[in-house]
């Protein structure tokens, strides 16, 4: 059991996350904030960094402890937050069904399972907007994978909606990194996004043997960060691969 500690110079931790909230509790809108608490996302309540800390109202506070929120809703939630202030605005996250034997697990979001005799290596549909008021360029693509236990987690099929739209500009393809490794990729063809313009491009993991991708054994959280003008990094949603939860004691790792 890890041991409580006093969080440093805690009122001013404080109002930077009731500023990133914007005084409304996240999860249920409530604007009591003087009563709010700060919640320890890894639930390690000596881990005082300020992406793992989040500013709540007492009643989804205790939500979470008893589970009523799961974990990874929590870690989502804090990721489109930090996100908020970007002018490149994540919008979704899809699986390629046409190009992999992968499909969305039901009531799961960003979570998918093998499910056809197709390729096991994971074709992700990623879909942004350009708020800038110019054209930015996507330089970088950053992926850490985590390995999660095996015996959780059941699985069933689900549909998530898609943009019909936007169709995919590229693919990119990445090698999957080892467990708790990250794998930084720079990109040779650079996607060029005009300002004001949603867009949309591919990721396809692969590895040397496709059975690293295979169930019941290999179960993995996905942490994507995506570099624009080799300047600034854009996290996406954690995404589950043969899980339908996020069920590990994770660290929130924070953007570079």
């Amino acid at each position: 059991m890890k041991r409580k500690t006093t969080i440093p110079q805690k009122n001013k931790v404080r109002s930077q996350l009731q500023k990133e909230i914007a005084s409304v509790c996240p999860f249920c809108d409530s604007g009591d904030v003087g009563h709010f608490e700060i919640h320890h996302i890894d639930e390690n309540p000596s881990n005082h960094v300020c992406e793992n800390l989040l500013l709540l109202c007492p009643t989804c506070h205790s939500k979470i402890t008893k589970g009523d929120i799961p974990q990874q809703q929590v870690i989502d939630k804090k990721i489109n937050l930090k996100n908020r202030g970007s002018k490149i605005q994540f919008i979704s996250i899809s699986i390629d069904k046409d190009k992999c034997g992968w499909v969305p697990i039901e009531d799961s979001k960003n979570s998918f399972k093998i499910n056809a005799y197709k390729s096991f290596f994971p074709v992700f549909n990623f879909s942004f907007i350009n708020q800038w008021e110019r054209t930015v360029l996507l330089t970088n693509v950053k992926v850490k994978a985590k390995r999660l236990p095996i015996g959780l987690a059941g699985a069933a099929r689900y549909d998530m909606p898609r943009l019909n739209i936007l169709r995919p500009s590229i693919t990119y393809k990445i090698k999957m990194p080892l467990d708790g490794e990250t794998t930084i990729e720079n990109l040779n063809e650079e996607l060029e996004v005009p300002a004001g313009r949603a867009f949309k491009f591919q990721i396809e993991l692969f590895d040397k043997f496709m059975e690293r991708f295979s169930p019941p054994h290999n179960k993995y959280a996905l942490f994507f960060e995506f570099g624009f003008n080799n300047d600034f990094f854009l996290k996406a949603p954690v995404i589950l691969l043969n899980s339908s939860e996020y069920y590990e004691k994770l660290k929130l790792y924070g953007l570079s």
